[in-house]
């Protein structure tokens, strides 16, 4: 079976709490599914200083969502988006006209998978960083 792929960008204003940004993650999670597409990654940029001030506000909050879906996905995202007063900008961009889903949705799995790893390892090495550290210093002061 064959889709389109979409990456949607979304900006959300930095006043929002972080529930409500989850809540509206949720939302388009839920919209995506609802209509048979297929969420391949949704990635929290987090608080960023914006290139200009849009509505007064320096800086947002930024969603990236990687879907596979029609262009009723695109619509109804778009439209809620759109009606949401929590969000200054968005921004969607069609990837792929003919992806094959299936193949898609096990690279990205892969991908994410790939990434927990790599953020697993990173987080022992800094633990036993940390650890090494201490030790260092508790035997400085004990000689």
């Amino acid at each position: 079976m064959y889709s389109r792929e979409y990456e949607l960008v979304f900006i959300v204003r930095p006043d929002v709490t972080d529930e409500d940004i989850e809540t509206i993650k949720d939302r388009n999670s839920g919209i995506i599914s609802d209509r048979k597409g297929h969420t391949l990654m949704v990635d929290d940029w987090g608080k960023r200083r914006l290139a200009y001030e849009i509505q007064d506000y320096g800086k947002g909050h930024f969603v990236l969502f990687n879907y596979l879906g029609s262009t009723e996905i695109v619509d109804e995202l778009e439209r809620t988006l759109r009606i949401d007063d929590s969000v200054l900008r968005f921004l969607t961009v069609k990837l792929g006209e003919r992806v094959d889903v299936e193949a898609r949705v096990a690279a990205a799995e892969a991908v994410v998978a790939a990434a927990a790893g790599e953020a697993k390892e990173r987080a022992e090495a800094t633990e036993a960083a940390a650890g090494s550290e201490g030790e260092a210093v508790g035997a400085q002061a004990g000689a």
